[in-house]
């Protein structure tokens, strides 16, 4: 742990108020505010997709809260002297962070939906490497801020993607069944 311990201290070692504005700002669009908007978002223009990224983000969610809940890791402001928590301090644990977890299930059904749309790849290009740096931004916010280790982020990226890309799984398999069944009972009108 110490090896983290001293990554944050080098991200807190160039503290200056932009970067805690901006790190502030960048950690909550991965919270539930980011949730929340991209939420109205895929309600408004991908229904279909709306309910399969609620239901992988509130999976994801719970593992994370389970996890937090048993292993009890003390946040790296708690535990060492040289960190300071910028912002509101947190109440729960550390390991892993939600935050991370969030930010990762935004950008893996965004960055899905428009992967979807677009096929120059070019563009395509753009959407994957924009996703990656979101969620790295987001990771890196919560490390600067003093509320997460290397390893608590890396795990709530980790799980989220699990569960998020199980959740696309499901839905490309439901509307492939869908399509079957329909095909089928379009089949059996004409015979």
């Amino acid at each position: 742990m110490s090896f983290e311990i001293k990554i944050i201290e080098f991200l807190q070692s160039g503290r200056n108020a932009f970067f805690d504005t901006s790190f502030k700002m960048i950690s909550a669009i991965g919270s539930v505010v980011g949730v929340f908007v991209i939420s109205l978002l895929f309600l408004l223009k991908k229904r279909k997709v709306f309910f399969w990224y609620l239901l992988s983000y509130a999976i994801t969610a719970m593992v994370v809260w389970i996890l937090k809940d048993q292993i009890h890791r003390v946040r790296p402001y708690n535990f060492s002297d040289n960190i300071i928590c910028i912002g509101v301090a947190s109440t729960d644990f550390s390991f892993p962070s939600g935050h991370s977890a969030c930010a990762t299930a935004i950008a893996i059904f965004v960055g899905y939906s428009l992967f979807t749309y677009y096929k120059n790849t070019g563009i395509r290009i753009g959407i994957v490497l924009g996703c990656g740096l979101y969620v790295g931004l987001v990771g890196l916010s919560r490390m600067y801020l003093g509320m997460h280790y290397l390893t608590d982020v890396l795990a709530g990226i980790a799980i989220s993607a699990v569960f998020c890309t199980l959740g696309i799984v499901l839905m490309k398999l439901y509307e492939k069944q869908k399509k079957v069944k329909n095909e089928n009972k379009n089949a059996g009108k004409r015979s």
